[in-house]
């Protein structure tokens, strides 16, 4: 019997969902596909199988599907993990950069050949459902795998919006969203800026009042707004210009006023938020001489609307793994706030 595979889902996940509906065990696929020691069974949360190109279409073969298929749906595909020839599969835990998730309960309802469990090979450590309003989450350090955004729907608003900007700006929006949540993480530890409102109320929604797992869903929209105007931030400073032609220097008030009026907080931005982003700041100056700015070229027509590249302190772009791994800030959330003062 055919199975359909669950975009996103692991591969280990995919195998033992098709043992089950052919009543066979997952060593009896395995077997099929190339395995050749005994397997007595797989846990999908633990490890996953890698599979060399001929094992892919060993399996497409069983599953009734094309080889183009499981690629497409299935992630670690893309992945070898040292498979040869001579060893066409290969069972591994998994790497720091992978986190299984449960996909989202709503989703799985609407199709009728599921065979549960499901499981999913994210590279990120939480997802959005946008059609049913769905966090999704690794509940490995405590918290529910899956949170209903009834209620928080700014959430879900935030989410398109963070799609939008990684098409504006390209591969580079994940270290700005990075170092924005850092922010707005440590905003919400210090007790500034949203912490006492907004996101009170979002903590009152969830039925959690400041819990450690529940932070990046929290912070989220304010998070997605920071991002954008890093992007603006650094779209001027790729070209060595400074903030809407302000004052050069290291930091910039009117950029910092800027962020403070888009999250509708200027108060707050004023009564210490402005700290954290100055951080930010200290490690994205412009470093060129003013002398030397003056002497530079404009930048081309249309460079606000320009991708961007890499820029210190982000030289490389983890594109998958924790978050907070792709930030250039060194705080990190449960830690002291220090020298922020």
């Amino acid at each position: 019997m055919g199975l359909e595979p669950v975009s996103g889902e692991s591969t280990g996940s995919f195998i033992r969902r098709l043992a089950r509906v052919n009543g066979v065990s997952v060593g009896d696929v395995l077997g099929e596909v190339g395995v050749r020691r005994q397997v007595q069974e797989l846990d999908p949360s633990v490890c996953e199988v890698f599979l060399h190109e001929q094992a892919v279409d060993r399996l497409a073969v069983m599953a009734w599907r094309t080889p183009r298929e499981l690629r497409r749906a299935l992630p670690t595909l893309k992945e070898s993990q040292g498979c040869s020839t001579r060893s066409l599969v290969r069972i591994a835990a998994w790497a720091p950069q992978w986190t299984v998730l449960e996909p989202c309960a709503l989703c799985l309802a609407r199709r009728d050949n599921v065979a549960a469990p499901v499981w999913l090979a994210s590279g990120e450590r939480w997802q959005v459902c946008v059609r049913h309003g769905r966090w999704l989450r690794d509940a490995s350090g405590g918290g529910p795998s899956q949170v209903g955004l009834a209620g928080l729907e700014p959430v879900v608003k935030a989410h398109r919006r963070w799609g939008r900007l990684r098409q504006r700006v390209g591969p580079y929006a994940r270290a700005l969203l990075a170092d924005a949540v850092q922010v707005s993480a440590c905003w919400w530890q210090s007790r500034q800026m949203g912490a006492e409102a907004v996101w009170a109320q979002r903590e009152r929604v969830l039925g959690e009042e400041r819990q450690l797992w529940s932070v990046p869903l929290v912070v989220y929209p304010e998070a997605v707004v920071v991002a954008e105007a890093m992007a603006v931030y650094e779209r001027q400073r790729r070209w060595g210009r400074d903030f809407a032609n302000g004052a050069p220097g290291w930091v910039s008030r009117g950029w910092i006023a800027f962020v403070g009026e888009r999250l509708g907080m200027s108060d707050e931005m004023e009564q210490g938020g402005y700290r954290m982003l100055r951080e930010w700041m200290l490690l994205h100056r412009i470093t060129a001489p003013v002398a030397v700015r003056l002497t530079q070229q404009p930048p081309p027509p249309g460079y606000l609307s320009q991708r961007l590249g890499p820029m210190q302190p982000h030289r490389t772009l983890p594109e998958q793994g924790a978050l907070e791994d792709a930030s250039c800030l060194g705080w990190r959330l449960g830690q002291t706030v220090t020298g922020l003062e």
